[in-house]
């Protein structure tokens, strides 16, 4: 029974070590790499990552406004309508019409439209990039022309398509 007793009185002795090895009058910053606060417990100073939200930060090289642009893909050719707003660099609001003809391809543009907006509204137009999505790996083609044709116009620079119709 005492063996027993030892064996638990360990892991709480080491938990309590490190939980008190991490008091410290000295509070890490954002862009803190290390923390060389000291401990009561005599622990070695805790390493703190640097925090990243996973965002770039928002960029005043684009204006605000709403734009649109048919982006293009594939080899039949396929496109979709995109109409996108910026609010200081940041994408708002987001539509995508689907333009297929072909009940599958259609299913894949509607599927697309309808996932888009979670994962483009409030992150920064500079550099944004949406890979397969709602089970779609074409239609993102689309959508990456359409945006990087917004980007251009938004920044005052001629909105050419890197696709063709043709």
């Amino acid at each position: 029974m005492s063996s027993a007793i030892t064996r638990l009185r360990w892991p709480l002795v080491l938990a309590a070590g490190l939980t008190l090895g991490a008091c410290s009058t000295e509070v890490p910053t954002a862009a803190a790499t290390s923390w060389t606060g000291s401990s009561s417990a005599g622990t070695p100073p805790m390493q703190v990552p640097p925090i990243s939200t996973g965002m770039a930060t928002p960029t005043s090289d684009y204006r605000d406004g709403d734009y649109a642009a048919t982006g293009w893909y594939g080899g039949l050719p396929s496109s979709i309508d995109v109409e996108l707003t910026l609010d200081d660099g940041v994408v708002s609001e987001v539509t995508v019409t689907p333009n297929a003809t072909d009940p599958t391809s259609l299913d894949l543009q509607r599927r697309f439209a309808a996932a888009v907006p979670g994962v483009v509204v409030g992150r920064p137009i500079d550099g944004l990039e949406v890979g397969k999505l709602a089970g779609s790996s074409g239609t993102p083609q689309g959508f990456n022309d359409a945006l990087e044709q917004i980007r251009r116009e938004a920044a005052g620079l001629p909105a050419t398509s890197a696709n063709t119709a043709g």
